[in-house]
């Protein structure tokens, strides 16, 4: 009994080890089953954890030579071009265009296509930018000198079809003929201009990404304080002395606008204020000593914003801003009217006024300067100092004969006529000063 119940185990014991060996070897032949990357069949050594991306990369990239146009020597590799703007800056001081953006250059490498099946369904994979041959596509008016890295190192994008598709961040800077007469409302247009260093139009066709009725670069972002007006992109066909193929080039023109609502307060709104208080000082008496303190304050305002703008704004030659203009005309304005004012209060009143002067006062010019015309109700207009006028003559007078009486009386008609004169000649050059802020006024808005 013992010796059956021993052959009994033994055979369970022998038949749960048939049982297991079968499972395993099951489940070895459905994972040899499985498609998995092997280099084996193919006669090459088998790269240890090796997956589809790996196999592919080392089979497109074993021998390839990055510094040869991956194409036929009579093919041509077409690149098409595009630009995403991101943000504008502009370098007064060196008259300088930085651009910052996205550059996406497309085209067709013939010595990275592959099969898809061949590698487990894989459509594209993506390849730093040293790994690959890549255009010359340079801008040709850099403004740095021998520095045309203008791309970043980033991946490239490579299409079971062969397409290669980049797009770095980029730094463009060029040199523009900058105008600031108009400061701080100017606008500037500045051109870039694309194309391949060395390789003619029989190696590389540079074209752009859009239709050539449209421009297909745009501007993403805020581009800071300048506003992009415009954008138009040119395909052009250059022919140099030195070959017979034609070059194929993009220029394109940006038109930007300065954001300036701050200017408004810090400039222009003293600019106003200065004409105001250069304006009133004709309308004071002539004997006013506010009308000093005026012109000087004035003169003193137009110096600072004049150091100020010396110190903001570089010396363009000829493009001087209109701004800049106008507070030095103010200031040449303010020291005549302080030259004007200080005459007229050192004017010998004690004499007649010259026949010429005296004529055209008893003319129509008081009547069309606003003055009365007689110098009885002209007294009106300064009855404090006519009644001081007055007093001091008749505390000198007092004792005297009647003629003495009538020679003080003529003394203060010489007076009222030349107040009536000094009074003219505020009025005259009040109207002279409005026309020439108004002459200035249009020709900035004209300009």
């Amino acid at each position: 009994m013992r010796a059956m119940a021993r052959g009994q185990s033994v055979i369970c014991e022998m038949s749960w080890l048939l049982v297991s060996l079968l499972f395993t070897s099951l489940t070895l032949t459905s994972a040899d089953s499985s498609p998995q990357p092997s280099n084996t069949a193919k006669g090459k050594p088998p790269l240890w954890n090796a997956t589809w991306t790996d196999e592919l990369k080392h089979d497109l990239l074993l021998k390839y030579d990055k510094f040869a146009r991956p194409a036929q020597h009579t093919n041509v590799t077409e690149v098409t071009f595009k630009v995403t703007i991101l943000h504008i800056e502009v370098d007064e001081a060196k008259s300088m265009m930085i651009i910052n953006g996205w550059t996406q250059l497309q085209w067709l490498d013939e010595k990275l296509r592959w099969n898809q099946s061949d590698y487990g369904g894989i459509s594209k994979i993506h390849v730093a930018d040293h790994e690959v041959w890549q255009p010359d596509i340079v801008l040709y008016n850099n403004a740095l000198g021998n520095n045309i890295d203008h791309y970043g190192h980033t991946h490239c994008m490579v299409y079971s079809n062969g397409e290669v598709l980049w797009v770095p961040p980029s730094q463009f800077s060029v040199y523009c003929d900058l105008d600031l007469s108009k400061w701080p409302y100017d606008r500037h247009t500045c051109r870039l201009f694309f194309g391949s260093w060395v390789h003619g139009g029989e190696q590389i066709y540079l074209k752009r990404k859009g239709n050539s009725s449209e421009s297909d670069s745009e501007v993403k972002g805020e581009p800071g304080k300048w506003a992009l007006l415009s954008l138009m992109e040119i395909e052009h066909t250059k022919y140099y002395s030195c070959c017979s193929e034609p070059y194929y080039n993009i220029e394109i023109f940006l038109t930007i606008e300065r954001r300036s609502p701050e200017y408004s307060a810090v400039v222009f709104t003293p600019a106003l204020v200065c004409v105001m208080l250069i304006l009133s000082v004709f309308w004071l008496q002539p004997s006013c000593s506010e009308r000093v303190v005026i012109s000087g304050v004035t003169a003193v305002i137009d110096t600072i914003f004049l150091v100020y703008f010396a110190y903001r704004l570089p010396a363009m030659g000829t493009n001087i801003p209109l701004i800049v203009k106008f507070y030095s005309y103010h200031l040449l304005l303010v020291c005549l009217s302080l030259v004007v004012t200080i005459a007229l209060r050192n004017v010998p009143r004690s004499v007649p006024l010259p026949w010429a002067i005296h004529r055209f006062l008893n003319g129509r010019l008081p009547a069309l300067l606003g003055l009365k015309s007689t110098q009885n109700k002209f007294m009106s207009m300064y009855p404090r100092q006519d009644s001081e006028e007055l007093h001091e003559r008749s505390l000198v007078d007092r004792g005297r004969t009647e003629s003495v009486d009538t020679t003080s009386q003529q003394s203060l008609n010489f007076t009222r006529e030349w107040l009536l004169f000094a009074t003219a000649v505020d009025r005259v050059m009040f109207l002279l000063y409005c026309f020439i802020f108004l002459f200035i006024g249009l020709k900035c808005y004209l300009t």
